[in-house]
């Protein structure tokens, strides 16, 4: 990590996220199915976007074989840059559908429609699922302040959707789509272990088998479950008339280099809570847009993660460009510098 050798990047786009941070690279590629993407920008202090779902090919990207026509259903690629800016080129670029399919459409964005005094903003600052610490908390209130203070709409939310529930089935339909890539001899043995499993056995290796070797039924109604919460984050938007949500990133700043535990002010939690705030999106395929927001009291960049409708990125690459000024900084470079 360029701010601090002795933490972690984030995975599994870490390499990019550092290197844009670094100064090695204006912008760089990255891709997002678990977090991957927007863990290592919030952690290396860049912007990092989760495009809409769909809304660049994904033909061919692991976690499936080299040589595979298919990806994961959830996988998008996205970019990661030092200014909301770049991420604007690099999305243009890559918004297209894979030559192979030959489609004859084309997709024009909708762009801002509201100066930043004039948004409509729900904050969901916390979870008892996904506590975040001191650091974090005091970031998500300084852009509440900030947001109060440019004249935006702001109020507090529990959530659109239960955080434990939309996790559950985040990790139901993330197993399931990383089955294919699993060899013939790995996966039979893995099918084999799970009907070998106690009906009672809750514990994350039993959850895993599972889901790894649900049926095609079983899947089917997850998916369906899956439809039903992107209607309600589309009500929440639509019906509430909510511009954009805005959520922490993570619940800390950059954890050491390999350690296996999260601590949230002293309390140890779920080594996968980094990416927890991150996928409640992941599944419902939602634009996403990581941005540096503060830091932490050992100088570490914390972000905010800023969530809108379906394809409403260059409103929330918009919001994120007129906030960050606001905020002290127009980019998240190496230690010492906000600018470049």
């Amino acid at each position: 990590n360029p701010h601090d050798p002795k933490r972690t990047t984030g995975g599994s786009s870490g390499g990019p996220a550092a290197a844009v941070a670094a100064r090695l690279t204006p912008a760089d590629l990255g891709s997002d199915l678990a977090g991957s993407l927007r863990l290592p920008a919030h952690y290396c202090g860049v912007y990092g976007l989760r495009p809409t779902q769909g809304l660049i090919p994904a033909r061919g990207h692991v976690p499936r074989p080299p040589g595979w026509i298919t990806s994961s259903d959830m996988v998008t690629p996205g970019p990661l840059a030092r200014h909301p800016r770049d991420l604007d080129l690099l999305l243009a670029a890559l918004t297209t559908p894979s030559p192979d399919e030959n489609n004859p459409w084309s997709v024009t964005l909708p762009t801002a429609q509201r100066e930043i005094g004039q948004l409509r903003v729900a904050v969901w600052a916390d979870d008892a699922s996904c506590s975040v610490d001191r650091n974090t908390a005091d970031a998500l209130a300084t852009v509440e302040r900030t947001l109060t203070s440019a004249g935006a709409s702001v109020r507090h939310t529990t959530g659109p959707v239960g955080f434990a529930d939309s996790l559950r089935l985040f990790e139901q339909l993330l197993y399931a789509t990383t089955t294919a890539a699993t060899d013939d001899d790995a996966g039979a043995a893995e099918l084999a272990a799970a009907r070998d499993l106690h009906t009672d056995d809750a514990s994350p290796r039993a959850a895993f088998l599972r889901h790894r070797t649900q049926t095609h039924r079983v899947w089917l109604r997850a998916n369906e479950e899956r439809l039903r919460l992107r209607q309600t984050w589309h009500r929440f938007f639509a019906d509430a008339r909510h511009d954009v949500l805005i959520t922490p990133a993570a619940p800390t700043a950059a954890i050491p280099a390999g350690s296996r535990s999260l601590m949230v002010d002293g309390v140890e939690r779920s080594f996968f809570d980094q990416t927890g705030w991150a996928n409640l999106t992941s599944h419902v395929g939602l634009p996403s847009l990581v941005m540096p927001a503060a830091r932490s009291a050992d100088g570490l960049p914390i972000g905010v993660q800023l969530v809108g409708p379906a394809y409403s990125e260059r409103s929330l690459l918009v919001m994120a460009e007129h906030l960050a000024p606001l905020l002290g900084g127009t980019a998240g470079g190496v230690i010492g510098s906000w600018s470049g």
